[in-house]
């Protein structure tokens, strides 16, 4: 039987179990690096590549942590009891684990605010786009004076731009709340005196 598949049992009917393929190169790193005292720089590169496949998933910081740590311990378990693993090489693995767990969570924030960073620019590109658009029909009519066929273009511009920013004011209203979540460490009024 695989690591995989053993840890995969241990965890079976477990919350989260069924994202287990997500860590299996992780726990290989871990396994392979359990010798040494820091986690290999390949165990380190697979818990930061988790934080996009776990987001992709649903997978919030808290639950990729459990999930790393239940998949680790269960490592560590199976493992001990096949006799491959002494005490001493199952506190270092433990120790890894908990580090690559710290780091996994680490990584899907990452992924979570550079994803949300990504919304936000489209966003504001989307929204400037017919406001550019809205403010040049208003200055043709304004300052061209424009009458007739030509003014009820301009205006006709000018409505399919308001429809455009109407969706997109839908679009927001729709989005997932995580992707809205304020980043950590935001503080509302502080960021409200510093637009005054």
């Amino acid at each position: 039987m695989s690591r995989l598949s053993a840890v995969q049992e241990a965890l079976a009917g477990q919350p989260g179990a069924e994202h287990l393929p997500l860590v299996e190169s992780l726990l290989t790193e871990l396994w392979e690096a359990r010798d040494g005292d820091a986690p290999s720089a390949r165990a380190s590169a697979a818990a930061e590549a988790l934080g996009p496949a776990m987001l992709e998933h649903g997978l919030a910081p808290s639950a990729a942590v459990r999930l790393v740590l239940s998949a680790g311990r269960a490592l560590v378990d199976v493992e001990s009891s096949a006799g491959g693993l002494d005490g001493a090489g199952a506190r270092r693995l433990g120790a890894l684990i908990d580090q690559a767990a710290a780091d996994v969570a680490h990584a899907v924030e990452h992924a979570r605010s550079a994803r949300r960073q990504a919304w936000l620019a489209f966003l504001v590109h989307e929204l400037k786009n017919p406001l550019n658009t809205m403010l040049n029909a208003i200055w043709l009519l304004r300052e061209k004076g424009a009458s007739g066929p030509q003014a009820a273009r301009f205006l006709d511009l000018a409505e399919r731009a308001v429809r455009r920013l109407e969706q997109r004011a839908r679009d927001v209203r729709d989005l997932d709340e995580e992707l809205l979540r304020p980043p950590p460490g935001w503080d509302a009024a502080q960021h409200q005196d510093a637009h005054r």
